[in-house]
């Protein structure tokens, strides 16, 4: 297990903790908190102040993804009271009873969650098994000291005029949601394989390998490739992007003009949790103010809680959430057709000789 303190050790984010708003209401459920979630997600010090405030200690698991966080739940070797999962990862965990409903009468923040991000899908017979922990987006970047020509579109993607300075992300979903997107051809998110045309996307996707220099799969990775001018054209997480601007690296956001690729992560609670009073004051606690103090202020990450925006002065603009129609989203999906997805993408790798 990997505890809070090895973690927060390695993370170097050097941002300051300020007052977290309530930490100190109501009483406290003590014991340990076992939580697994990302590794950007917790500033310096941020987990300390709670456990000062509430008698909580909290270990931390580092998480990799979120398709790995639903395999642990289902492989029966999850041992934590909250765990991070990405809207896709909600229904079947909440189908194959993985987790358990949450109780809204103790996280009272819920209330001012944006409802773009309350999906139906996170919810069934009444109750609510996940609640939004952050929303990100992924814009293109691109570097205009290597780019002359205006990009617009997710095309550029696959426009040979850019062979060699193409990224994107090992992820099959993502690569097919890129593909469809662009050539709006079917549906952004069907569930089946009816109407796909697997061979001409598989063609599509080779080509956009073929082209690129490189594959990521962190936020850190893709970061690199455009810090070393290996990629002049990728789909990046915004807080990457934010971070190179402010490190004047030439890269510029653009919107596509089909849509901006959005993300959220959910707190959820697994059904074996043992501290479950514990989960639920973190998590309200998360939109009382510590979300804000350790991901919104430092990483450019939003919480998605209009009282955080209100509260702490902040634009909707800047995090894009002044025009929710501009997003795309990777829903959820059957088993079946995200194995399918897996398939056609190895092959296009092969195909492409990657």
């Amino acid at each position: 297990m990997l505890t809070r303190r090895h973690y927060l050790a390695g993370i170097g984010t050097g941002a300051a903790v300020v007052g977290t708003g309530c930490l100190g209401a109501g009483g406290s459920s003590g014991g340990t908190l076992r939580l697994l979630d990302w590794n950007y997600v917790y500033a310096d010090g941020v987990l300390e102040e709670f456990e000062s405030e509430t008698g909580i200690t909290v270990e931390l698991q580092a998480a990799q993804s979120s398709a790995q966080n639903l395999s642990l739940l289902r492989s029966g070797r999850s041992d934590h009271d909250l765990i991070g999962l990405g809207n896709y990862a909600v229904p079947p965990a909440i189908d194959e009873g993985l987790l358990r409903p949450v109780d809204l009468d103790r996280v009272p923040g819920y209330d001012d969650i944006f409802d773009v991000v309350k999906k139906d899908y996170f919810t069934a017979d009444g109750s609510v098994y996940g609640v939004p922990r952050s929303f990100g987006q992924t814009p293109l970047a691109v570097n205009t000291d290597k780019v002359e020509a205006e990009v617009t579109s997710l095309r550029a993607l696959f426009d040979d005029a850019h062979e060699g300075r193409i990224g994107g992300r090992d992820d099959a979903r993502l690569q097919f949601l890129y593909e469809r997107a662009a050539f709006g051809e079917g549906p952004l998110n069907p569930t089946s394989t009816e109407g796909i045309d697997f061979e001409a996307t598989r063609e599509r996707l080779s080509r956009h390998i073929e082209l690129a220099s490189g594959l990521w799969s962190s936020g850190g990775e893709s970061e690199q490739l455009l810090r070393s001018g290996e990629v002049a054209i990728q789909p990046v997480w915004n807080y990457v992007i934010s971070s190179m601007q402010e490190s004047d690296v030439p890269v510029e956001r653009v919107y596509p003009e089909e849509g901006t690729k959005a993300w959220f992560i959910q707190f959820c609670i697994p059904e074996g949790a043992e501290n479950v009073e514990a989960a639920h004051r973190f998590v309200q606690e998360w939109h009382a103010g510590m979300g804000y103090e350790s991901l919104m202020a430092p990483s450019n990450i939003a919480v998605p809680n209009e009282r955080v925006f209100e509260e702490n002065g902040v634009d909707l603009a800047a995090f894009g959430l002044d025009d929710p129609d501009r997003f795309i989203y990777e829903e959820p999906k059957p088993q079946s057709l995200i194995e399918r997805y897996a398939q056609v993408w190895s092959e296009a790798k092969s195909a492409a000789g990657s």
